[in-house]
């Protein structure tokens, strides 16, 4: 491998791992690096359903959240969350500041949607409706938000 192949190579390992939401995934084969989007959102070619893991049992996550802006809030408790031009609602397993936080979180959102799986697991067709919600919190104080879930 030539001295520009390793600086390409080493430039895209860092941008893969260095990317925060992290779209994209490594993959060496046959010597040959191989890189992969994570999330398709709008491309259709993306199998995202291989790369999602179905939740079965509330017992399979701590707590299940979703990071969005203030100024989206009034129109989620009116009219649930939405996918919007995604595939998927996204949720995470962690918080903005958790390393491990792959979707349904950018760093810089200032509310949290915490969502009961327990009632998400009875079902709902689409739109995850507000009765769906555990607590919302704004980040990153923490403060609680008042809101009917029913």
């Amino acid at each position: 491998m030539s001295c520009a192949e390793r600086g390409r190579r080493k430039r895209t390992v860092h941008a893969v791992r260095k990317d925060n939401k992290q779209r994209f995934s490594l993959l060496e084969e046959n010597g040959e690096l191989l890189i992969f989007a994570n999330q398709g959102h709008t491309v259709m070619t993306v199998e995202s359903e291989r790369l999602l893991k179905q939740i079965l049992s509330a017992d399979e996550v701590q707590f299940c959240v979703h990071g969005t802006y203030k100024r989206n809030l009034e129109s989620i408790l009116e009219l649930g969350l939405k996918r919007m031009k995604r595939l998927h609602v996204h949720f995470s397993s962690g918080l903005p500041t958790d390393g491990e936080v792959i979707s349904g979180m950018r760093r810089d959102v200032n509310v949290l949607i915490y969502l009961d799986v327990r009632k998400a697991l009875e079902g709902f067709d689409g739109v995850v409706p507000v009765k769906c919600f555990e607590k919302i919190e704004s980040w990153p104080d923490r403060k609680p938000i008042p809101f009917l879930n029913v």
